[in-house]
């Protein structure tokens, strides 16, 4: 009995096509996680060698947008406030 054979084609969009291909065998329908743009992780390394900090993915990049470093279009929910520090302002 022979093998199906996968098949593969050329394509500029991995991430889009990788993700088409887990929601069509996931069952989760249109649950696709936000993934930030690079900058964002290499700025949080920055911050944790410097500091000793280890701050989440949405606080840096919240921060990044807050002060202008990303577009609205590259943050997850940018009108949304968050509150990263218990009692402190939301922002």
């Amino acid at each position: 009995m022979a093998k199906k054979r996968v098949q593969l084609y050329p394509t500029e969009s991995v991430l889009e096509e990788f993700f088409k291909y887990l929601m069509r065998f996931s069952g989760r329908g249109s649950a696709v996680p936000h993934i930030p743009k690079s900058d964002v992780f290499y700025i949080r390394r920055a911050i944790y060698e410097k500091t000793g900090k280890w701050y989440t993915l949405d606080h840096v990049e919240r921060s990044m947008y807050v002060e202008g470093h990303l577009t609205k279009y590259e943050v997850l929910d940018p009108d949304r406030k968050r509150q990263f520090v218990e009692g402190q302002a939301y922002f």
